[in-house]
Parts: C-alpha cells; sequence; structure tokens
C-alpha cells in the first residue's frame, strides 16, 4: 500500500502494472525489547523505494528536515506529490474511457466526459488534489456526487457515489476521501464516474496527473537531502543487487 502511495502521481496501479516490473524497498523495521513489534507486520514507514515499470525507473526517499512535515522526492530534489493523483482510486478498472461512446442505459452515441472506475461498492474514493468542495449532493443523473475546486481554475467531479463523506464548503487535502464507490442516478454497476475540468473545459483525467506541477526542494535543504541519498542509496543498491535491478536513478 506504501508503494501504491508513494507512487500514485505517476502510476496506476491497475492499469500500468506489466509482467517483469520489479522494486526495491528500504523501510523501517519496528522493534520493542529487541523483537519485532506485533502490528503492522513490524514494517514502518518506508525509507527509499525504486520501481521498474515498463523498463522506466521511478525512485523516492523519504526526507524531513528540522521537524518539517516530510515527504517523498526524487533522487534530483522534485517532489514525488504533484498537484494531482493519477488515479481516484487506489486499485481498479478503467471500464469506460474519455471521448465518444455508446451510452450503456440510452444506446445512443454520446461524449463521455470523463473516465469510468469499475470497483465494489464502498471502495473508498480520493481527492486527487487539494481543494475546496463546491458541490456535495445529489445530481440528477451522476447521482450522489462531489465537485471540488482546485488552484488554477481546475474542478473535479465525482459521481454515482454510495455516500458523501465531505460537505460543501470544506477544504480537503490530496488523497482525503471524499465518499466511496457506488450506484446511484442512472447506472448500470458500481463504479466511479470521474471528471476533469480546465476552465470550464473537459480534459481526459489520465492525461491530467502527469502533466502537472511538481515542487522542488528548497536551496537550504539540498545538501541534507543529497546525504541522505547518498547513504538510502548504498542500501538500495544491496538489495537491488540480489534482484537483478538497476542502481537509485540519478
Amino acid at each position: 500500500i506504501q508503494m501504491a502511495e508513494i507512487f500514485a502521481n505517476e502510476i496506476d496501479f491497475h492499469r500500468d502494472l506489466r509482467r517483469g516490473d520489479s522494486f526495491a524497498v528500504v523501510y523501517e523495521a519496528l522493534t520493542a525489547d529487541g523483537e519485532p513489534v506485533p502490528w503492522n507486520g513490524g514494517t514502518g514507514r518506508v525509507l527509499a523505494a525504486e520501481f521498474v515499470n515498463a523498463g522506466r525507473s521511478h525512485a523516492a526517499v523519504w526526507f524531513a528536515e528540522d521537524g518539517a512535515r516530510g515527504g517523498y522526492y526524487a533522487p534530483d530534489g522534485t517532489s514525488r506529490r504533484r498537484m494531482f493523483l493519477a488515479s481516484p482510486l487506489e486499485f481498479s478498472r478503467v471500464s469506460s474511457g474519455f471521448g465518444t461512446r455508446i451510452h450503456p442505459i440510452f444506446k445512443t452515441a454520446r461524449q463521455h466526459k470523463g473516465v469510468d472506475y469499475a470497483a465494489p461498492s464502498g471502495t473508498p474514493i480520493r481527492s486527487v488534489g487539494a481543494g475546496a468542495v463546491e458541490f456535495a449532493g445529489w445530481q440528477n443523473g451522476f447521482g450522489r456526487t462531489v465537485k471540488v475546486r482546485h488552484p488554477g481554475g481546475r474542478t473535479t467531479l465525482y459521481a454515482h457515489m454510495s455516500r458523501i463523506d465531505v460537505r460543501a464548503g470544506q477544504r480537503i487535502e490530496q488523497g482525503q476521501t471524499v465518499g466511496a464507490v457506488g450506484c446511484t442516478g442512472w447506472c448500470t454497476g458500481p463504479h466511479l464516474h470521474f471528471e476533469f475540468l480546465e476552465q470550464g473545459v473537459h480534459k481526459d483525467p489520465r492525461r491530467i496527473a502527469r502533466a502537472s506541477e511538481a515542487p522542488t526542494l528548497p536551496a537550504a535543504q539540498r545538501a541534507a537531502f543529497t546525504q541522505q541519498v547518498a547513504q538510502v542509496r548504498v542500501q538500495l543498491e544491496i538489495a537491488q543487487s540480489m534482484l537483478g535491478v538497476t542502481s537509485l536513478a540519478e
């Protein structure tokens, strides 16, 4: 689960995984009196990870300095947290993409202005970005619906939900649960209908995260971060030598 969260902005862990993908991880081992703790399998925070997906390496290092809130960064200091996640669901299947399609209920060709993710009813839905809830309630054929307003004139919509966990006007963080998958409104089975709008124009949601902005570490923190990268690089290379995969991305 931690791996899926770390690389959530870059990899859809249902749609993008390929045979032959590999990963290596350095993580905290939690102990008490020299023995592994019973909860969470004795596994703490992931300190560094590399995931090779479709031949491309994605690396991340945990970094926090002077009591500040930490985060995961690429070895060059670019944050792994982009403005938008790659998917509003951690694990799902795209059942209908963006573009023209035959409507499953009305049986006519219509423009599908979002992406449908098939998932069991009750699956948590997360906001792909930070923002403010613009609407939370029932919206005709969309059933239970949440709209979130994001910086830069962007809006996301989550529809057909079984429940809503936020209220209009509430400020939310990236990854915060806004509700759960359902089949309310015009619906043939449990799924999430997800839309992304920029300045009021619908965009293909699956292309948004990879094109969104990623902040970088301040110059004052670069020296400490570079030192930490060097330390975990050695540990990752040991793990990777056992798997036969590449070293931590430069």
